[in-house]
């Protein structure tokens, strides 16, 4: 086989590759739940809600309280694991996507993402 041959079936073996992840991506993400049907059993969840408490933490981490028509649960962002989280503020509505844990006998959501 020639090799210019061999280089473009990599190319579009990648390529191809490349969407299937992600669009597997999209497909996979968890569909938004309310935070009374939040468990550890559960890998990942989203949730939405507004912000009622933030709380930041001399190392860095940075704690929230948030609410939805259900309940309200604790939300930890540790330092580093989301790059700004100054727009954050009591009474912001947000998207949270991460793994929820238990932690003193209640839940909380251990984040990987925050949206407005």
């Amino acid at each position: 086989m020639k090799e210019s041959l061999l280089i473009k079936l990599c190319l579009i073996s990648t390529f191809f590759g490349i969407m299937i992840m992600f669009v597997a991506n999209r497909m996979i993400q968890p569909k938004e739940m309310k935070i009374n049907e939040v468990s550890e059993t559960q890998n990942y969840v989203k949730i939405k809600g507004k912000v009622t408490k933030v709380t930041f933490s001399k190392s860095g981490t940075t704690f929230l309280k948030v609410k939805d028509d259900t309940g309200e649960i604790d939300v930890v962002i540790f330092k580093n694991s989301i790059e700004d989280v100054s727009w954050i503020k009591t009474g912001s509505i947000v998207e949270i996507l991460g793994k929820p844990e238990r932690y003193k006998e209640k839940m909380e959501i251990i984040a990987s993402q925050i949206k407005h």
